[in-house]
C-alpha cells in the first residue's frame, strides 16, 4: 500500500463532537481519501476520543497533560503521521469539501525550493444545535435553517489583502499565518524543529513556527479557495481575552526579536542581531568594539576565537565566546562579522537599515533570511563612505570610548 500523500494532524482536547463534525468533514473531500491520513494528538484527555469508521487511515496518539500544549500535540501527531505533506486542522474546525486539495495546490503553487506555509480562509458561524448533517451542509455551501454566518476577523481579511495573499509578505506578516488551518511540506516543518514545545498556554506557537520559518527562507500563501468553518467568534470578538494575549506577547517577546513583539530596553537572550567577533588582540580592543555594537542596538556578541569573555565585559549577559548556538543565529534578522577593532558613528541597528553591506576588512552584515535562501549580496562600501571606521588602536582605551556619533 503507498503511504498517503497528506496527513491531516487535529490536536485535541475534550470535544468529540467537534472531531465528529471534522473528520466526517475531511470524509467528504474532493481530494482522493486514498491518498489522506489523520492523526489525532490528544493532549491529555481525561477520556481519549472514540474515532467513528472513516474512509481514510485515522489514530489517536496521547501526551500526558501538563497544560495547553496544542502545539507539542501537533508535534505529537506530526511524528506519527507518514504524509510529505502535513495539514494542521483545529479539532473545533469544519473543512469545506476542496479544503485539502486546494491548500495542496497552493502550497506547490509557491514553493520555490525553500518550503511553503500555506494557510486556508477561516470563517465563523453560529451552529449553536446543528448536528453532523446540518453542518456538512452547511460548509458544502447550502444554506441551514437557524445557522448565522458571523464577521470574518477583519484583521486577517485586510492583512492578506494588503500582502496579496501573502505572496508579498513582509518580516512582520508573520503574524497572518494561523496554525488552525495550515499546510507545510514535512521537510521545512523537520528543518525548523517544528512547534516550540516550551510554550504552554493559548496562543502564540503558529506566530512563532511562521517567523522561524520565514528567516529559514520559506515562504508564505493565503489560499481563499481552502475555507474551513469554526463555530463563534474569532478570540478578538470574544470577551476577557486581555490576559490570554498580554501572556502570548510575553512568550514571544522573548522568542521573536522584533520592535513590534519586545519594544526596546529589555535584554533577552535571543538578539535582534548576532554579531561574531574576531581579530582583537587585546580586552581594551574587545571592549571597545563592544561598547560600539552594543549601542542602541538589540545585539548579542560572540567572540568567536577567544576562550574568555573579558573580565570588564563579563557582567554583561549579552557578550559570549565561541560560536553562537543555530538556533540563536537562525532567529536573528541580521548576522554581523566584525573583523578587526571598530568604531560606529552611528548604532548598529542604524547601519544595518541601509542593508546588506560590507566594508572590507572590519565588517559584514547580512540578512539571515537572505544567507538561508542563498541571496545574501552584501554591497561593498569604500570605508571613506560608511560609518563604521577602523579604530586607531595606538591611542589609549580612555581617549576612544566616547567616540559615539
Amino acid at each position: 500500500m503507498n503511504e498517503p500523500r497528506v496527513s491531516v494532524v487535529i490536536p485535541y482536547f475534550e470535544n468529540q463532537a467537534g472531531l465528529d463534525r471534522a473528520l466526517a468533514a475531511l470524509a467528504r473531500q474532493d481530494f482522493s481519501v486514498r491518498q489522506l491520513e489523520v492523526v489525532v494528538g490528544d493532549d491529555g484527555s481525561a477520556v481519549p476520543p472514540v474515532l467513528p469508521a472513516t474512509p481514510f487511515p485515522c489514530r489517536v496518539v496521547r501526551q500526558q497533560n501538563l497544560g495547553f500544549r496544542a502545539g507539542a500535540a501537533r508535534n505529537l501527531g506530526a511524528r506519527a503521521a507518514s504524509g510529505e505533506v502535513l495539514v494542521f486542522l483545529d479539532g473545533d474546525m469544519i473543512p469545506e469539501p476542496g479544503f485539502v486539495g486546494a491548500l495542496l495546490a497552493g502550497l506547490e503553487s509557491a514553493d520555490d525550493g525553500h518550503g511553503v506555509l500555506a494557510v486556508g480562509a477561516r470563517h465563523h458561524a453560529d451552529l449553536t444545535g446543528c448536528g453532523v448533517t446540518g453542518v456538512l451542509r452547511w460548509v458544502a455551501g447550502e444554506p441551514v435553517p437557524g445557522v448565522r454566518r458571523l464577521q470574518d476577523p477583519a484583521w486577517l481579511t485586510d492583512g492578506y489583502r494588503r500582502t496579496e495573499n501573502l505572496r508579498a509578505a513582509g518580516t512582520e506578516d508573520f503574524r497572518l499565518v494561523i496554525s488552525a488551518l495550515l499546510a507545510v511540506d514535512r521537510a521545512l516543518f523537520e528543518r525548523c524543529g517544528g512547534f516550540d514545545e516550551t510554550l504552554v498556554g493559548y496562543g502564540g506557537e503558529d506566530w512563532d513556527l511562521a517567523y522561524r520559518c520565514r528567516q529559514l527562507g520559506a515562504q508564505f500563501i493565503h489560499v481563499p479557495g481552502a475555507g474551513a468553518w469554526h463555530d463563534g467568534p474569532d478570540l478578538a470578538g470574544r470577551a476577557s481575552t486581555r490576559a490570554v494575549k498580554d501572556a502570548e506577547t510575553l512568550a514571544l517577546a522573548r522568542r521573536i526579536p522584533l520592535p513590534s513583539t519586545r519594544g526596546a530596553g529589555v535584554v533577552h537572550e535571543q538578539p535582534w542581531a548576532v554579531v561574531r567577533v574576531a581579530g582583537h588582540r587585546d580586552d581594551a580592543e574587545a571592549y571597545l568594539t563592544a561598547s560600539h555594537v552594543l549601542r542602541d542596538t538589540d545585539a548579542g556578541v560572540w567572540f568567536t576565537d577567544r576562550d574568555e569573555v573579558p573580565e570588564a565585559l563579563a557582567a554583561d549577559p549579552r557578550v559570549r565566546t565561541g560560536e553562537p548556538p543555530a538556533r540563536i543565529l537562525d532567529r536573528a534578522v541580521v548576522a554581523v562579522d566584525v573583523l578587526a577593532p571598530l568604531v560606529l558613528d552611528v548604532a548598529l541597528r542604524q547601519w544595518c537599515a541601509r542593508g546588506e553591506s560590507h566594508v572590507p576588512g572590519l565588517l559584514t552584515v547580512r540578512s539571515v533570511r537572505a544567507v538561508h535562501r542563498g541571496e545574501s549580496r552584501p554591497e561593498t562600501v569604500a570605508p571613506a563612505d560608511s560609518a563604521a571606521h577602523a579604530a586607531d588602536t595606538d591611542r589609549r582605551l580612555e581617549d576612544r570610548v566616547e567616540h559615539h556619533g
